[in-house]
């Protein structure tokens, strides 16, 4: 009996360091992922759409160009998305990030999901410092009227241009007091597409496939009551071009139902193999009114003009909308979009019925 109790003894005595070993490991390391915060978000967002291709030049039968149904209706993904945020505190300072999917359910374009936005930062009490795929800042400005877009206005920053989320962009912002300060850097990139400056049927494109750098610059100001201003300028640089854009708006609550907003842009593309330059101008009125509590009214009126390399091109937008809150995470809404662009282009009309729902 003494030789088990023996040797029961030497293996409790000899598995408490063990125990100890592992257990104490454990708890810090529990301990460290604690204070790691995980997001997960997704939205939901599908319309009905409505097109209607308004031709100037009268049907030609001949014409097999001519020969092709210009209204229609289809069903479309409004920029669904889904992605994580996270963030950890550190040393005082706090790491964040986010990781965000989109789809191209409304093209040919493979795969069938792609990344929106996929950046890192850090915030400290000098501001925060975030790298990686993100907003541009003059996208930021540009959502001045809170619409659902049904299709581009002439106010939209524009994708041709690669302003929307650039991938390999250091972005820097600061608080102080009424202001918010914004600033960012692009670092050198292969790009979607070839640069290209368009207003109506007029467009001036460039043949530079990369980017040699970018620089961007944004302020916001709240120190008036009830009034908001933002304004930011961008700045890129091709091997054989150069774009930059300046864009301005305002939004003033009128009372606690209606808000009234403005909105002001310049773009220029400069080619410097053929010498040319492009430069379009873009002018937006908007307002949105809460007839009840879960329930908004909105429009917006357009206009955009070119110079220069694309003189003549013209864009007029109307928008109005209709949107109804089904809950705290659901919505609904009618929208629609009549534009008239200049003498060589055809006019459309779009109008959608769609819905939003947020996880």
């Amino acid at each position: 009996m003494k030789q088990p109790l023996t040797l029961l003894s030497i293996a409790l005595i000899t598995s408490i360091p063990v125990a100890y070993s592992i257990e104490q490991p454990l708890k810090a390391f529990k301990k460290s992922i604690a204070p790691l915060k995980i997001s997960p978000y997704a939205s939901l967002r599908v319309s009905g759409v409505y097109q209607d291709k308004q031709e100037k030049v009268p049907f030609s039968p001949l014409d097999p160009a001519k020969q092709r149904n210009n209204s229609h209706w289809e069903l479309k993904d409004n920029a669904s998305k889904a992605g994580i945020k996270f963030s950890y505190p550190l040393a005082g300072h706090k790491l964040y990030g986010r990781f965000e999917l989109g789809t191209n359910a409304n093209s040919d374009d493979q795969p069938f999901f792609k990344i929106r936005q996929a950046y890192m930062g850090i915030k400290t009490q000098w501001g925060r410092l975030q790298y990686g795929q993100q907003n541009a800042i003059v996208k930021n400005y540009d959502d001045f009227d809170r619409s659902h877009r049904v299709g581009a206005s002439v106010h939209l920053t524009k994708d041709e241009l690669n302003t929307k989320r650039p991938e390999q962009t250091l972005q820097y912002h600061y608080d102080a007091d009424d202001f918010r300060l914004s600033a960012q850097y692009n670092f050198a990139r292969q790009l979607d597409k070839r640069p290209q400056l368009r207003v109506g049927s007029q467009r001036l494109r460039v043949s530079d496939t990369e980017l040699d750098y970018g620089v961007g610059y944004g302020v916001t100001y709240r120190g008036l009551k009830h009034i908001e201003l933002e304004a930011g300028y961008q700045n890129n640089q091709y091997p054989n071009a150069k774009y930059y854009t300046n864009v301005a708006s305002a939004k003033w609550k009128v009372s606690r139902d209606l808000q009234l907003s403005a909105y002001g842009a310049q773009h220029v593309l400069e080619d410097h193999l053929k010498g040319e330059s492009a430069e379009s101008r873009h002018y937006a009125l908007g307002a949105r009114y809460k007839l009840f509590d879960n329930h908004r009214v909105y429009g917006s009126l357009e206009y955009a003009k070119g110079y220069q390399a694309i003189e003549g091109g013209k864009q007029r937008a109307l928008v109005l909308g209709n949107d109804y809150k089904l809950g705290k995470n659901k919505h609904v809404y009618v929208e629609m979009r009549k534009r008239y662009f200049d003498a060589d282009k055809a006019d459309d009309l779009s109008a959608a019925v769609g819905i939003n729902m947020s996880f």
